[in-house]
């Protein structure tokens, strides 16, 4: 028997070459672990300033450049710890806004998280002081333990309540109504079915508490509406708020291309998703908000903190 001995090259000593369907895998693979790793711990932490110039009618010459910086649904929990709301104290504080409004869902899931969340927020500073309204979640776990938490840290908490700030000669009213806990979004954080009619329905102490509260302010002066939900600025009365600003629809959190965002919770799609929005009753602001729910991600939906400056509608 004849035996060939062959002497193996290096070329000969290295792996097969990559066929295309191996590629294709491996090439698949990687992006979407890339993917996964944005949506789930590099956008959820990528803040950023939205900055609105808002021109509001009856606002006074001297409140004109007054700034606001608004916060809303930190969701304080599993997914968001005390680091995140630390740093995004220092980030808002940083802007150096007059005043500071915080529209809803400080928490998620247990209400024990409130008092490590207003701890931090207890170093917010503006001029003219920090104010906040409950969302959903607060109101779903403990709405008293989360208002006394925010109290104790310096939070002016509106509970269907409202408080002139005084700047110069001029006032300009805050309006607080808080939410009540039905909304188009369960507690799981899947989406509901809840048609307009049903919600009005719902909220329709709300809007009665919102009716006296206005009828105790001059008609020339100005006046901001704190909610959580933006559905309910459809049952506003046209001319009675000048700015409302809310929270809740997170942008969908997710923001897809040609599609856009999956999944909204309201009663009008996307109408509400972020932004600010003319209902045709008052100019609405709806903040993409700083926190999460269930799926914790985010992809093309940044978290957000708004600066406002406001003018006179010469």
């Amino acid at each position: 028997m004849h035996i060939t001995m062959y002497k193996l090259s290096n070329r000969d000593k290295m792996s097969p070459k990559m066929d295309r369907r191996t590629f294709l895998k491996w090439l698949f693979g990687g992006c979407l672990a890339t993917g996964l790793a944005y949506t789930a711990c590099v956008e959820p932490r990528w803040a950023e300033v939205v900055r609105m110039n808002v021109k509001l009618p009856r606002l006074p010459k001297v409140l004109n450049g007054f700034t606001i910086a608004q916060l809303s649904d930190l969701h304080a929990g599993p997914f968001i710890w005390t680091g995140d709301v630390r740093r995004w104290v220092k980030f808002v504080n940083s802007l150096e806004a007059d005043l500071i409004v915080i529209t809803g869902d400080f928490v998620c899931i247990s209400a024990r998280y409130a008092e490590s969340c207003a701890e931090e927020l207890a170093a917010l500073r503006a001029r003219k002081g920090v104010y906040a309204v409950l969302g959903n979640h607060d109101i779903w776990t403990d709405a008293d333990s989360v208002a006394e938490s925010l109290l104790r840290a310096g939070i002016h908490v509106l509970r269907d309540e409202h408080e002139a700030l005084v700047v110069g000669s001029a006032r300009l009213w805050l309006v607080g109504i808080e939410d009540r806990g039905i909304t188009g979004i369960t507690a799981l954080g899947t989406i509901s079915s809840i048609s307009p009619s049903d919600f009005m329905a719902l909220w329709a102490d709300a809007r009665d508490a919102l009716t006296k509260l206005l009828d105790g302010i001059p008609p020339d002066e100005p006046r901001l509406l704190l909610v959580h939900n933006p559905d309910f600025t459809e049952m506003l009365p046209g001319g009675g708020v000048d700015l409302a600003l809310c929270g809740h629809t997170h942008g969908g959190q997710v923001w897809l291309p040609f599609i856009g965002a999956p999944l909204i919770p309201s009663c009008y799609g996307g109408k509400y998703r972020a932004g600010l929005v003319n209902n045709g009753a008052t100019l609405v602001y709806v903040n993409r908000g700083l926190g999460l729910i269930v799926p914790p991600i985010r992809f093309l939906c940044r978290p957000e903190v708004t600066l406002f400056s406001l003018s006179p509608l010469l």
